[in-house]
């Protein structure tokens, strides 16, 4: 009998330390859109987890719970990235923020092409976007890449 209570509050114990054990874990997805696969000083890889929205849309949701930082600008062409984690790219080098992605033609449009430049992340080729983070839709599994590049 004490080694069936014994046994019974052993159990009670570990179900009570697991619930705080996953409490405490961090949701690895950080927005409603995405997840963030690398989060650097000049370079953000961010995976798409369902089709909505675009990207301008992730990144408004990634830089309300905190995970990224950016600032930019709308101007005629959309939304305009000038900073992103507190990186903002040197004019005197020619650089600026880059977008590729590996979403290349979807619903008969083409968003990006290696033609124009590309980006490999862990053996995929990620191609120069044709839009800009606002134009950019969101595809379920596909990458989107942020990086600091120069002309």
């Amino acid at each position: 009998m004490v080694k069936k209570n014994f046994i019974v509050a052993l159990n009670g114990v570990i179900c009570v330390i697991m619930l705080f054990v996953f409490a405490a874990c961090k949701n690895e997805t950080s927005s409603d859109y995405s997840v963030i696969l690398e989060n650097m000083e000049n370079l953000v890889v961010i995976e798409a987890t369902k089709t909505d929205g675009s990207l301008e849309d992730a990144l408004k949701s990634l830089k309300e719970n905190g995970e990224l930082e950016y600032e930019g600008s709308t101007g005629d062409y959309g939304f305009y990235l000038t900073s992103v984690n507190g990186y903002i790219p040197d004019v005197q080098k020619n650089e600026y923020w880059a977008l590729y992605s590996t979403l290349g033609e979807y619903e008969g449009v083409t968003y990006s092409d290696t033609e124009f430049g590309q980006y490999e992340y862990n053996g995929k080729i990620c191609a120069a976007a044709s839009y800009g983070v606002s134009g950019m839709p969101l595809v379920e599994g596909e990458l989107y890449v942020l990086a600091v590049s120069s002309y």
